[in-house]
C-alpha cells in the first residue's frame, strides 16, 4: 500500500497553513470520529486548489477548520499568520477567509439581494457609503446586479449561490472556500457557479479552495488535493487525474475524457497517455 503524503508544497507566500492537524468529531463519545488525521498543507496566494475526496473523507472538515468554524485539536491552522485556536483572531481570519456552503439558502438572512450581499460589511463596520460600492462590486463581479432589487428566494438554484458567494465576495477576503457549492445545482447552475469562480481567480487574483466530489471540477484548478480517511492521499497538478487506478481503489472516478481515452486504447486506438480533458481527446481523435 502507499505511503500516505502529508508534506505542503511550498509555492510561494502561504496564506494559509495546516501544520500536522487533526480532528475528531463528538470526542471523548463512544461515536467518535476522527474526521482530520495528521493534515499539512498550504493555500498560496492567488492559487486555485482543488480537495476531491469520498464522503467522510474529511474534505468538508478542512473546510470549517480554514476559517475558524472548527478548531482542531492538535496542530495549528494558521490564516495569515493569525492563529485560529486565538479566539482574539478569528475576526481576521474570517475576513481573510469567506466559506459558500452547499446550501444557499442557509445563507440567506435578507429579504431582498442587495441588503443579503450587505450584511457582512455591515458586520464588519464598514460606512455606508463603502458598503454601498462593495455591494454593487461584488453582484457586477457574479453577473447579479441587475437582480439587486428583488428577492433571492424567487431564484435560481445557481443565482442563489452566485448571490451567496456575492456575500462573501462584499467583505473583500482574499481566500473564498466553497465547500460543495455546486452539488445541489442543476447542469446548467453549476456552470454558472464555476464560470464565476474561475473569473474571480483569474481577474482579482483570488484564492480559491474548491471542495467537490465532481472530478470533472478539479480541471479548473492550479493543484489537486486528494483525501481518503482524514489524509492527503495524493496531492499534484492535473497529471494525477491519469492514475485511474489508485483513484478508484479509494472510491473515486477519473473525468470523463481519462475513462474514454483508457477505454479506447485499450481497444487499439493509438491515443497519447496524457489525456485529461475533453478537448485534448476530441483533437486526438481529429488527428
Amino acid at each position: 500500500m502507499r505511503n500516505f503524503v502529508r508534506t505542503a508544497i511550498i509555492l510561494g507566500m502561504s496564506i494559509v497553513e495546516f501544520r500536522d492537524v487533526y480532528y475528531t468529531y463528538n470526542r471523548g463519545d463512544e461515536s467518535e470520529q476522527r474526521a482530520v488525521n495528521g493534515v499539512s498543507l498550504s493555500v498560496e496566494e492567488g492559487e486555485f486548489v482543488a480537495i476531491v475526496g469520498h464522503n467522510g473523507s474529511g474534505k468538508s472538515t478542512i473546510a470549517k477548520l480554514m476559517n475558524g468554524l472548527l478548531e482542531p485539536d492538535s496542530g495549528t491552522v494558521t490564516v495569515d499568520g493569525h492563529d485560529t485556536k486565538n479566539y482574539k483572531e478569528l475576526f481576521d481570519v474570517r475576513k481573510t477567509v469567506g466559506v459558500v456552503f452547499q446550501n444557499p439558502d442557509n445563507q440567506m438572512v435578507a429579504t431582498i439581494i442587495e441588503d443579503d450581499v450587505a450584511f457582512g460589511p455591515e458586520n464588519i463596520g464598514l460606512p455606508s457609503e463603502e458598503i454601498r460600492k462593495r455591494v454593487d462590486w461584488a453582484l457586477k463581479s457574479v453577473g447579479m446586479y441587475e437582480y439587486r432589487e428583488g428577492t433571492p428566494f424567487r431564484l435560481s438554484g445557481g443565482q442563489k449561490q452566485r448571490v451567496a458567494i456575492a456575500g462573501v465576495l462584499a467583505v473583500k477576503p482574499r481566500v473564498i472556500v466553497l465547500d460543495e457549492s455546486t452539488s445541489m445545482l442543476d447542469p446548467e447552475g453549476r456552470a454558472e457557479v464555476l464560470k464565476t469562480i474561475e473569473k474571480l481567480n483569474r481577474d482579482e487574483k483570488m484564492a480559491v479552495v474548491m471542495i467537490t466530489h465532481f472530478m470533472e471540477e478539479t480541471l479548473l484548478a492550479d493543484r489537486i488535493v486528494v483525501m481518503n480517511d482524514g489524509k492527503i492521499y495524493m496531492q499534484g497538478g492535473k497529471e494525477i487525474l491519469l492514475r485511474e487506478e489508485e483513484l478508484k481503489s479509494i472510491g473515486l472516478n477519473v473525468p470523463l475524457a481519462v475513462r474514454v481515452a483508457h477505454a479506447l486504447k485499450k481497444a487499439g486506438v493509438p491515443l497519447s497517455d496524457d489525456i485529461i480533458t475533453d478537448r485534448q481527446l476530441i483533437e486526438e481523435l481529429c488527428r
